[in-house]
C-alpha cells in the first residue's frame, strides 16, 4: 500500500499535478502510523501475557491417547519394504545413448 502511494505521488508529480501529489504526500506516513498502532493494539496484549488456558490444553494434547498407549513399544514396518518383489520389468525394445532404436532378441514377446 505504501509503495503504491509513493508511486502515485511520483506519477502525479511527473504529470505536473502538483496539488494532487501534495495532497497525497501525508498518506504513506499516516498509513504506516495507523498500521503500527493497529498491530500494537491487537497483538500487544498477547505478547505481554501468557494464556494459561492454552498451556493446559497443550499439556492435555501432549498426553497419549488410548490407541497410542496400546501401540507403545511396537515398531511400524512399511509393508512395501518387506513384501516380496515382483519380477523385473523389461521393455520389449531398448534404446542406446545416441537415440537409435535397437530391437532385442525378445522384442516380439511380452514379459
Amino acid at each position: 500500500m505504501v509503495f503504491y502511494q509513493i508511486a502515485m505521488i511520483g506519477l502525479l508529480s511527473l504529470r505536473k499535478a502538483w496539488i494532487l501529489s501534495t495532497m497525497i504526500l501525508p498518506l504513506p506516513l499516516l498509513t504506516v502510523f495507523l498500521l503500527r498502532y493497529h498491530i500494537d493494539q491487537s497483538f500487544g496484549p498477547l505478547m505481554r501475557f501468557i494464556a494459561l488456558k492454552s498451556l493446559r490444553e497443550r499439556r492435555r494434547r501432549m498426553s497419549q491417547s488410548v490407541d497410542e498407549q496400546r501401540e507403545s513399544g511396537r515398531e511400524y514396518v512399511n509393508p512395501n519394504l518387506v513384501a516380496k518383489l515382483d519380477d523385473v520389468w523389461t521393455p520389449s525394445r531398448t534404446f542406446n545413448v545416441l537415440g537409435e532404436e535397437e530391437t532385442g532378441e525378445d522384442s516380439d514377446e511380452q514379459v
